[in-house]
């Protein structure tokens, strides 16, 4: 399979099983620090956990971020070594297809930023509060139309009581197993 190839897939026949992954002791990357990859950093913060980026040229985003290392260069093969995850958004047919078959020979999960064809995982939209997460999807159809799911679920349903609500009930199921 080749990035810079427009091989037809049928999307009716993809399958996607909703997981919560524990990264805890995964090292994440993420190849490109322009435009494409501006969002998925939105999205990895809320994890609160270091990733290190590697780019050429680093959107300004990127900057003055704690919990970003940023590797400023072009990548390399042996730049997925010891990393678990990786992000890419480089807009570069020929090098998404040398990234994919290194990523893959090297056992990382891989997405390609904007290509899910190409990905071993999609990224939701999340709401994450202190004590649940709600995921939307359109399968990596449609980003933006996720989005404004999510905003609109913000606008309109109150997500602290609702936070609240889990708390209590997370420490009232707990005293009633202990």
């Amino acid at each position: 399979m080749n990035p810079g190839n427009e091989e037809s897939r049928n999307e009716e026949n993809e399958k996607y099983l909703p997981v919560l992954l524990n990264v805890t002791e995964k090292k994440i990357l993420m190849i490109g620090a322009g435009n494409a990859c501006r969002e998925k950093l939105q999205s990895l913060r809320q994890i609160k956990k270091e990733i290190t980026v590697i780019a050429p040229q680093i959107h300004e985003d990127f900057l003055n971020k704690s919990w970003v290392k940023i590797v400023q260069k072009n990548y390399e093969k042996s730049d997925l070594t010891g990393f678990d995850i990786a992000y890419v958004g480089v807009n570069d047919p020929e090098l998404e297809s040398r990234i994919l078959i290194d990523a893959h020979h090297a056992g990382i999960l891989l997405n390609f930023v904007d290509k899910k064809e190409f990905s071993d995982f999609i990224s939701p939209s999340v709401l994450q509060k202190n004590h649940y997460s709600i995921f939307i999807s359109t399968f990596g159809k449609g980003p933006g139309a996720a989005r404004h799911i999510r905003q609109t679920i913000e606008k309109n349903i109150d997500l602290e009581e609702l936070d609240h609500f889990t708390g209590n009930y997370i420490k009232n199921r707990n005293r009633k197993t202990i």
